[in-house]
């Protein structure tokens, strides 16, 4: 019996603790986002499919202390069908370096404050079968730097949940619009762009699983 209690008390000791983040530890983080909505009646059909990947890699160079780098991958497609049709489709490539540092706060649940800076390209085309037919392209080139910091709950030493609350970015972004109509008329447009932009405790909330090794 007393065998038993001194093992119950190891095991309930053991999970009471925080598991360190300690030097040496690699992270690796996945996501992936898909949905489809679909729309008919009875002379149109609206269909709007999104995905999404993120694949991530972090290092914890010494105890609580990580940089990473994420690499990110969208495809968006949209078709309106009715007496015309009109399609549009979008990808977008990325990738981000980030540093964090995490601070324990309650048994397995701990804090991160941290920075990162990123780049994004999209490609968009979008072609309208009216009766003014015309392809339109964008092109965008976007860089970031920015601050954040949220949640982590090290579920045990080989995963962990990790979520963003709040963040604060400088984006600047530089976009090419390309339309050719039925004509082969052709006009191209540049816009560029600098913003200040924060999300606050709910807006950015998103979640991370991580595999530790």
């Amino acid at each position: 019996m007393k065998k038993q209690l001194l093992v119950t008390a190891m095991a309930v000791g053991i999970s009471l603790c925080g598991f360190a983040q300690t030097k040496g530890t690699n992270a690796v983080s996945f996501g992936i986002n898909s949905s489809t909505n679909k729309l008919s009646g009875n002379n149109y059909e609206n269909k709007v499919k999104n995905n999404s990947f993120t694949l991530g890699y972090g290092y914890f160079f010494k105890d609580n202390n990580k940089i990473g780098l994420d690499l990110t991958y969208g495809l968006n497609k949209s078709t309106y069908n009715s007496n015309n049709t009109t399609s549009q489709e979008q990808k977008s490539y990325g990738g981000n370096l980030s540093y964090q540092r995490y601070f324990p706060l309650v048994k397995t649940l701990f804090a991160y404050a941290g920075g990162k800076a990123g780049y994004t390209y999209s490609k968009n085309d979008s072609q309208y079968n009216n009766t003014y037919p015309q392809v339109t392209s964008y092109t965008s080139n976007q860089y970031a730097v920015g601050a954040y910091g949220g949640i982590t709950w090290f579920v045990s030493k080989r995963f962990a949940l990790e979520t963003s609350l709040l963040s604060a970015d400088f984006i600047y972004s530089k976009t090419e619009q390309n339309e050719v109509d039925a004509n082969n008329y052709f006009t191209k447009s540049e816009f560029t762009s600098f913003n200040l932009s924060s999300q606050g405790f709910i807006n950015n909330l998103g979640f991370k699983i991580y595999i530790l090794f």
